[in-house]
This record gives structure tokens, sequence and C-alpha cells, in this order.
């Protein structure tokens, strides 16, 4: 119960790694709240969890601002402050394009939510973390902001996860001074709705980076969040905590 009495917030809680985290965080005593944009998925989500504590949905997306404070405000509303942040929403909708044809369209959204999104997140975490006393901030990034898959390069999903590893970085010497730490936990190929349709081909390119030999389960990037969340990380901040199989060795 590593979470007992403890306020977490995870983005992107409906499905992939962050409903396995948000599950976690739960079943460990928090009271959590998962966002999501898709209303249908959120509220099976919310359905799913419940049964393990206190938990609430707020439908929104993290790149507009005015429903991440929207967000928060309702967090602070229900629980007076919050603890634990998780930076999970995320897209990648540049796979497939070679540069030459990229549409800025495509650039921007990928820069929205993984980008915008983080730093809307973090902010609202830190305003209600600072007069709590401080906090744990864990932003999502990937192996895919350390190194270039050479079968498909998608720069600007590659650009927004390095950037994202960065900023938990900077952020960790700032909210330092408040008792707020920030790290970054990048994983490497998961089993999510990102990779559920990868051909044969990609299967066997991946498998052969990684000397693990699989992909890695929602659940085991799960078990590394909550570590960075809690107690047990007390002297790590600004630390990206990568998670992989090995990829980022080969």
């Amino acid at each position: 119960m590593r979470f007992r009495d403890k306020v977490a917030l995870v983005t992107g809680g409906s499905s992939g790694i962050g409903l396995a985290t948000a599950r976690l965080f739960a079943g460990e005593g928090a009271a959590v709240t998962i966002c999501g944009r898709d209303g249908d998925r959120l509220s099976s989500a919310v359905e799913e969890l419940r049964g393990l504590g206190a938990v609430q949905g707020v439908r929104g997306d993290v790149s507009r601002e005015d429903d991440v404070d929207r967000l928060f405000a309702q967090i602070e509303a229900a629980h007076g402050g919050l603890d634990v942040c998780i930076c999970n929403a995320g897209i990648e909708t540049d796979e497939g394009y070679s540069i030459l044809e990229l549409p800025a369209g495509v650039f921007d959204e990928n820069i929205a939510v993984n980008v915008r999104g983080v730093f809307l997140t973090a902010r609202g975490a830190a305003r209600l973390m600072g007069p709590r006393g401080g906090g744990t901030i864990v932003v999502i990034g990937s192996s895919s902001g350390i190194v270039v898959d050479l079968k498909d390069p998608s720069p600007t999903y590659n650009a927004t996860k390095a950037a994202v590893h960065m900023f938990a970085r900077s952020l960790a010497v700032e909210l330092a001074p408040l008792g707020i730490r920030v790290n970054a936990v990048a994983p490497g190929w998961i089993e999510t709705a990102m990779t559920e349709e990868d051909d044969d081909e990609t299967v066997a390119f991946a498998l052969a980076k990684i000397p693990l030999g699989r992909y890695g389960r929602p659940d085991e990037i799960a078990e590394a969040v909550a570590w960075a969340a809690s107690d047990a990380s007390s002297f790590m901040t600004g630390a990206v905590l990568v998670v992989d199989g090995g990829e980022t060795l080969t």
C-alpha cells in the first residue's frame, strides 16, 4: 500500500500503460483520477477500477489549456490537492511518413499532445503540489527519444519524447526547492494499442533489437512508474529510467 492516502492523477489513463498504472495506484491505496479524450473508453476504465478504491474520470484533451485547468479544478475540489502526477497521454501519428511528405498538421498534433500536454499537466500538478509541501511527477517518455528506429524513423514522435526527457530534467531542478521530484520513465516496445497492429516484419525487426527477446507489458512499465513515484526513490530526481528490455544497448 505504497500510496495509501495519496491523491494521484494519470493522464491517458483509460488504456495501455496509463490504465495499468492507474490500476496499480488504486490497488495500493491512492485516490486516482484518470483523464482521457475518449468518453466511452474512459467510462469503461473507471468502471473497471472502481472496485479497487476511489477513482474518478475526467474527460479532456491535455493539449487544451481550458481542459487541463478544469481537470485540476476537479481534483482540487474532490481531494484538496495532489501528491502524484503521471504525465502519460501521448500519440504517434507520424509513423510511416517520409519527412518529404510529412504534413505540418501531423507534426503539430504530435507536438500539441506529447509536449504541450506534458507542459500543461506538469504545470497544473506543480501548482497543487507546492502548497501541499511537495509531490512527485513522472513523465512518460520513450526509448524513441534516445535511439532512432531504422525501419521507421518517426522524427516528430522521437523529437517529442526527447523533449519531454529534458523537460523532466529541467523541472527537477526548478521544482526541487518546493519538495517536488520529477523523473521520466522511457519504455521500449510495449504491448499496447500502438504496437498491437505491428505486422510480422515489424515484430521480427523489433525483437531482433531487444536482448530479452520480447515486447514488454503495460504492467511492467506501471511498476517502474510506481517506484519512481514512491518514497522508495526519494533521492532520485531528474532521472530518465529506461525500461526497454535492453533495446538501447544494441
